[in-house]
């Protein structure tokens, strides 16, 4: 006699697991903010493509008013930093003396942090500034911050010829890595984006986003690798570092311009991942808000 038990089918099915409901719709909402991601996506640089003419005459308009009443034209994107730089070797130069070259060590992190700073700072306005003709022309919005970005990213080149004449003038020798630049920068360029698109959305519902963004931005700068480098500090507080999201983008242009090396493929990824979900962030919140500026403004 065979006492083996038996197992009906449906037992079976009944001991099986089986995915719950909150899991499902869990699953189903995270699916579909990354299609509603990507369709933002699309729409953002077929957008920023279609209406490059815009922003190619609003950059060019914003530089030649920048600049219109001055002797010295475009020197002073060169002559600022210069000066600034100047100031801050003297300082910190007797104060880390074991770094060798220190202008040329922090004039390769200063741009990005400039950029960075000045471009999310100008972002934060340049809607509720623009608001006058974007009720009169229908225009993506984002074009704004948009020509800002492009118009400080011009002037950040303007900015790179004065670090290589400083690299030149201090006898550190010029790197072939310095070619790199375009690719390096992207993160950086990601994470500004995404950061002034959200504050300027911020500034349209809260106007105290200003004052706010202007004391974050001092701290930030201090946790920017910036003034000093990662080996200069102990690694418990480099972990933390690392948390910063500008601490890859600043070091790995500091690498190229300073130290002449390829900076290492994973941070460089990571850092583009992180940039690219910044951006995403913005482009979600931006799009859901966009259409109630007008009553705010």
């Amino acid at each position: 006699m065979d006492n083996r038990a038996t197992v009906s089918p449906q037992s079976s099915s009944q001991s099986s697991p089986q995915p719950s409901p909150k899991s499902g719709e869990m699953i189903e909402r995270v699916w579909r903010e990354i299609h509603l991601a990507g369709e933002h996506f699309l729409t953002f640089f077929r957008d920023v493509y279609s209406y490059r003419g815009y922003i190619v005459q609003s950059v060019t308009r914003d530089l030649r008013k920048k600049y219109k009443r001055s002797s010295l034209g475009y020197l002073w994107s060169m002559l600022n930093p210069l000066l600034m730089i100047t100031v801050l070797t003297v300082i910190f130069s007797n104060l880390l003396p074991r770094v060798e070259h220190y202008a040329v060590f922090l004039f390769s992190a200063l741009i990005s942090w400039q950029y960075f700073s000045g471009t999310v700072s100008e972002c934060m306005s340049s809607i509720r500034g623009n608001m006058n003709l974007i009720q009169q022309v229908p225009m993506p919005k984002f074009i704004f911050p948009i020509t800002i970005a492009c118009s400080n990213f011009v002037n950040l080149l303007l900015t790179l010829v004065a670090l290589l004449i400083v690299t030149v003038v201090v006898g550190r020798p010029l790197h072939w890595t310095v070619l790199l630049f375009p690719i390096y920068f992207i993160p950086l360029l990601l994470i500004t984006l995404g950061l002034g698109l959200l504050l300027a959305v911020s500034e349209i519902f809260f106007e105290d986003t200003k004052h706010l963004t202007k004391l974050v931005l001092q701290a930030w700068y201090y946790l920017t690798p910036v003034l000093y480098g990662p080996a200069m500090l102990p690694e418990h507080v480099v972990r933390w570092l690392r948390l910063n999201p500008l601490f890859y983008p600043v070091t790995q242009l500091r690498e190229i311009f300073y130290d002449g090396a390829v900076p290492a493929l994973l941070p460089y990824l990571l850092s583009v991942g992180v940039g690219v979900v910044v951006l995403a962030v913005a482009l979600r919140v931006f799009y859901r808000n966009e259409d109630k500026f007008i009553y705010f403004v």
